[in-house]
């Protein structure tokens, strides 16, 4: 064979050589690590192990038959504003409703319960979560729920035995583990316990391991009532969409007839008068000797809660419960450095763009609805809702990386590890998508530990798009989830706002009407 015939040949036996290969690269690609979704507070509802009745959240019956009972006692003060009189009914009510999770001094649970989720799946089901070509992935992830009231060291302890249940199903070596909200608290508490084992990758999601101001604020007494941050929480909840939008103009006429204010006042009446009574006949005895929401409450406010809530109501044995994970909630920056040094990989998904529940003094920081960003980012600088940083704010961290969202509402140089913390804005606290999966999923593919320069389609900063896509947050695509409310000076401006409200309620009613028609 001459020179020239040997050229097309060696460029045929090169290209049939790398074809061959092709299937040993992809294979490569797979996650060959199980993907163990481990749920927040209430992620499923907990039913009673005895009589299969769900005790939390309670049903509408539930509620119902509570509020039945003392609604005459209750339209008696309401009408002769006697407020101080609420306390008795109203305390009975919490306990009907509220009975069935409570504990006892110890923190043991009074009923035995579990999620509707705790059952652990069956091999067949695990396996049946195998993509051939993907491998495991976040979408079709492992879910593990727990009775959220247990203490941290328990529920991290039945965590590690799902754990070693999940590798001798699948053979695998390795897990990659989504800790969400108070789920992020048990991850925390079994790298902790456990010293990582078995641990690959892991995404902190919306964490509430620093805690949650709503926990902390409402065990310490801090009960707060606006008008304005209530409607604000209200236009978060109902979305962007043509059946968001109907809702808000409903909500706005509302607010502009003075309704709203009419609601606030009345807690504010109850706040004052009864919420002392109520507060120490029920709340601190039902949801004070809970030991997993000690968990959710926010290392600043520990001492104080103790202090204020339980005085009185419990044993050392429940303290000792308790101060279990305080102290591991003390050092989760260390955790996660230490697990990093180790070869684990860490991501921390922080979500924000909504206020805070409209019933406590924190209810006008950043959050997802339930956990403040600050929180969730371990550390991030955030502006008020609806109140972005001015033109004169600056870097906290000068020299370090991490920048100022666009928006101007993250100032991410200021969390604990800037390099490994992404913001999602407009997705809600237990709101998952698809594209929410697959960023997870590439933050497990990456080789080694991900930085947020490392993935060009994932920066820093995203933002949830109305057709529930996560993009790069950037002026073009930022968009706010919350309205600030504005209420006329004058009766004709009131009027004016409430006529402008009517159009888009039948507007929109047509739209959706249009919709369904069309279908």
């Amino acid at each position: 064979m001459n020179k020239t015939a040997k050229i097309p040949v060696s460029v045929l036996l090169t290209l049939v050589l790398l074809l061959s290969c092709l299937p040993a690269f992809a294979a490569s690609e797979k996650n060959e690590s199980p993907v163990i979704f481990i749920a927040g507070f209430v992620s499923t509802p907990t039913v009673d192990m005895e009589t299969g009745d769900r005790i939390f959240p309670p049903d509408g019956d539930t509620i119902k038959n509570a509020f039945m009972e003392s609604a005459g006692d209750i339209a008696r003060s309401v009408l002769t504003r006697n407020w101080a009189s609420l306390d008795a009914p109203l305390t009975r009510v919490l306990h009907g409703i509220f009975d069935p999770i409570g504990c006892d001094a110890n923190g043991d649970p009074y009923n035995a319960a579990t999620t509707t989720a705790f059952v652990w799946p069956t091999a067949e089901e695990i396996m049946a979560k195998y993509d051939p070509v993907k491998g495991w992935t976040a979408a079709d992830n492992i879910y593990y729920s727990f009775d959220w009231r247990l203490d941290l060291y328990t529920l991290a302890a039945q965590f590690h035995d799902f754990a070693e249940y999940v590798l001798d199903v699948t053979g695998a070596e390795t897990l990659d583990v989504i800790g969400s909200s108070m789920g992020a608290c048990v991850l925390s508490t079994y790298m902790a316990q456990y010293d990582y084992e078995y641990l690959n990758k892991v995404v902190f999601l919306s964490g509430a391991y620093q805690g949650a101001s709503v926990c902390g604020d409402a065990f310490n007494g801090k009960f707060a009532f606006d008008t304005d941050t209530l409607i604000t929480f209200l236009s978060s909840l109902t979305g962007r969409d043509v059946k968001g939008e109907l809702l808000n103009a409903l909500i706005d006429i509302l607010y502009q007839q003075g309704i709203a204010q009419d609601v606030v006042e009345l807690a504010v009446n109850i706040n004052t008068y009864a919420m002392g009574n109520i507060y120490a006949g029920a709340l601190s005895v039902i949801f004070g000797r809970i030991p997993g929401f000690w968990a959710l409450i926010p290392y600043d406010l520990y001492d104080s809660a103790k202090e204020n809530f339980v005085t009185g109501l419990v044993t050392d044995r429940f303290y000792e419960r308790i101060d279990y994970y305080h102290e591991i909630q003390g050092r989760v920056p260390e955790l996660i450095q230490t697990g990093i040094v180790r070869g684990v990989g860490v991501s921390i998904l922080s979500k924000y763009g909504t206020s805070g529940i409209p019933a406590v003094e924190s209810q006008k920081n950043l959050t997802d609805m339930v956990v403040d960003t600050k929180y969730s980012s371990i550390g991030a600088v955030c502006a008020e809702i609806n109140a972005p940083f001015d033109a004169s704010y600056t870097q906290a961290v000068p020299n370090g990386y991490g920048r100022i969202s666009c928006d101007r509402y993250i100032d991410a140089s200021a969390c604990a590890f800037p390099d490994y913390t992404w913001f999602l804005k407009n997705l809600k606290h237990t709101q998952h998508t698809l594209s929410e999966y697959d960023m997870i999923d590439a933050l497990f593919a990456f080789a080694g530990q991900p930085t947020v320069r490392d993935l060009p389609d994932y920066p820093q900063f995203m933002i949830l798009t109305r057709g529930d896509e996560l993009v790069p947050l950037t002026p073009e695509t930022d968009y706010a989830m919350c309205v600030s409310p504005e209420k006329g000076d004058t009766f004709f401006a009131r009027l004016g706002k409430v006529l402008a409200d009517l159009r888009t309620v039948f507007n929109r009613l047509f739209q959706l009407l249009k919709e369904a028609l069309l279908k």
